[in-house]
């Protein structure tokens, strides 16, 4: 491959010499010709054992290899840096040390970016995974509006996926993973596109949400159960509903969440109260809300007041 990679021991910012013998240890039995019988050749050619090649420049204040292959020419290259403590430094990547402490020994301009390794993992195969070229992220399609849940992928009720959704059979880059309540409906690999449209609600007869709390028009109750995402809980999710309209669901919360929505902790308050709890054991469970374990709470923001709702359950 046509990359070059340098090979430099530093004390105080400065190149420092490494150990020759150690260089003619390590490439010398790999060097075409053989090494001279003292010193180091201006410039010379390695082929290792596996025919991987590389040529080399330099001397012992520093050593670049060009033009190397992948394989054993690399395996002597991690090993001439763990023997002489020398910094390993890949064109356009960070800077590989064996020791934390030899950081502050690099030239100010490499200090940032350093991945630190301990001796018996700088390996040939180590050095090659970190030049190897990656793969561009995916530039995944935007997902449709979803007017009551507004950002499930942060709610979790959608993430990742390259494989075909299930309804549909084209792979959208993105899958639900809430509930689906339907008989002989799949419980996994529905696109969010399928239910924004509303097909797979169709072709499964589905819902998404199991109730919805509070008087709605049905046009709100149709797109809350069967064209909106929705969400786990403990027991049977609840969509909450304000202002004659359904409420945006915001996720999962604990009481640290809470302590931003103050409205929605007076509101669990209420809910509360109307299970005849005494206000010690009332604040007790509110303090108790978790938002990775049990008992959480639920949390929504109503669409047209933008005031915050919640309620909580547990197993």
């Amino acid at each position: 491959m046509s990359y070059s990679l340098y090979l430099c021991r530093f004390t105080d910012g400065q190149p420092a010499p490494m150990d020759e013998t150690a260089i003619r240890a390590v490439l010398g039995p790999v060097t075409v010709g053989g090494m001279p019988p003292t010193g180091l050749p201006d410039s010379w050619d390695l082929q290792a054992e596996d025919g991987g090649g590389s040529e080399v420049y330099g001397d012992a204040l520093g050593l670049t290899f060009n033009r190397f292959s992948p394989g054993q020419i690399l395996d002597r290259v991690a090993e001439l840096a763990r023997r002489t403590g020398a910094a390993v430094l890949p064109l356009g990547c960070p800077t590989i040390l064996t020791s934390e402490a030899d950081r502050r020994h690099l030239p100010e301009s490499l200090r940032a970016e350093v991945i630190v390794l301990a001796p018996t993992a700088l390996t040939g195969g180590a050095i090659q995974l970190l030049i190897s070229p990656r793969p561009e992220p995916r530039q995944r399609p935007v997902l449709p509006r979803f007017p009551y849940h507004p950002s499930p992928v942060a709610t979790g009720s959608v993430t990742t996926s390259d494989a075909p959704c299930v309804c549909c059979g084209q792979e959208r880059g993105w899958v639900y993973t809430g509930p689906v309540y339907a008989a002989g409906a799949p419980d996994s690999g529905i696109c969010p596109y399928c239910i924004a449209f509303g097909k797979a609600a169709e072709r499964y007869d589905a819902t998404f949400t199991e109730a919805i709390e509070g008087d709605v028009p049905k046009d709100v109750v149709t797109a809350i159960l069967r064209r909106t995402p929705g969400f786990l809980a403990w027991q049977s999710p609840t969509w909450l509903t304000h202002c004659g309209d359904g409420a945006e669901f915001l996720g999962l919360a604990g009481a640290k969440e809470l302590e931003r929505y103050p409205a929605a902790v007076d509101d669990l308050r209420r809910r509360c109260a109307e299970w005849t709890w005494p206000p010690d054991e009332v604040e007790d469970f509110l303090g108790s809300l978790d938002k990775d374990d049990q008992p959480t709470a639920y949390l929504f923001r109503c669409r047209v007041c933008a005031t915050h709702l919640a309620y909580a359950d547990f197993t």
